[in-house]
């Protein structure tokens, strides 16, 4: 008897004691739970937010690259017409400029200077003095030349009607008229001269058809341009 009470009192404590623990185990499970929830709205709320942002980076960079591609459409397109304005510009100075070249040469633009006649008939005008050695018998010389006729005052030559560049010549080898002979002599690198030359140094009583007259006199503007 004292036995079975023994027990039936130690089985009585193990369940009292058993039940006097379940309470504290729920709260420590109730507790766990609630931190698992926590953890798992922490995760979620930062995959959320990184989400976010990575998307609102993303559209940052968009828009600045579209940003970046307008500013580059803009400048080129500015450029472009920046380009186009410099050519028309450019365009129409050259067309002033050939205007202008071909208006000045149609006749012959007024002088001031000296007029010195040499005793062959020839006559020139010293427009402006070059520098360095002057031409002689024997140099060679590269020149920028018009010509007119003096009876009408036309032009019937000019080294810019041929693509501007200087004619060549030897002075003293026969390549010229006398009158350019004669009329080179004592010019210097810059220097610009009117020679005024009459038949008997030009081309004579023949002329030189179909372009110049017989017996005609002759006007050129002359710029040394070397002499060697």
């Amino acid at each position: 008897m004292t036995q079975t009470v023994k027990g039936n009192n130690t089985q009585k404590g193990q369940g009292t004691l058993q039940k006097s623990r379940r309470p504290g185990q729920r709260q420590q499970e109730r507790i766990l739970r609630q931190q698992r929830r926590r953890r798992r709205r922490l995760i979620w709320t930062s995959i959320i937010v990184a989400a976010v942002v990575i998307v609102l980076a993303s559209l940052s960079f968009w828009q600045y690259q579209r940003i970046l591609a307008q500013q580059a459409a803009a400048k080129q397109t500015a450029q472009a017409h920046a380009t186009a304005t410099a050519r028309a510009h450019a365009t129409a100075t050259a067309h002033v400029e050939a205007t202008a070249t071909a208006q000045a040469e149609a006749t012959p633009p007024p002088v001031s200077g000296k007029t010195v006649t040499l005793p062959d008939g020839l006559k020139y005008i010293d427009i402006k003095v070059g520098t360095g050695p002057a031409a002689k018998n024997g140099s060679t010389v590269s020149v920028q030349y018009i010509g007119w006729l003096a009876s009408n005052h036309k032009k019937f030559d000019s080294s810019y009607d041929h693509g501007g560049q200087p004619y060549q010549v030897t002075i003293g080898q026969g390549q010229v008229i006398p009158g350019w002979e004669v009329g080179l002599v004592g010019m210097k690198v810059g220097g610009e001269r009117r020679l005024i030359i009459p038949p008997s140094l030009a081309y004579g009583a023949a002329g030189s058809p179909p372009v110049i007259p017989g017996n005609a006199t002759l006007i050129f503007d002359i710029t040394m341009v070397s002499v060697q």
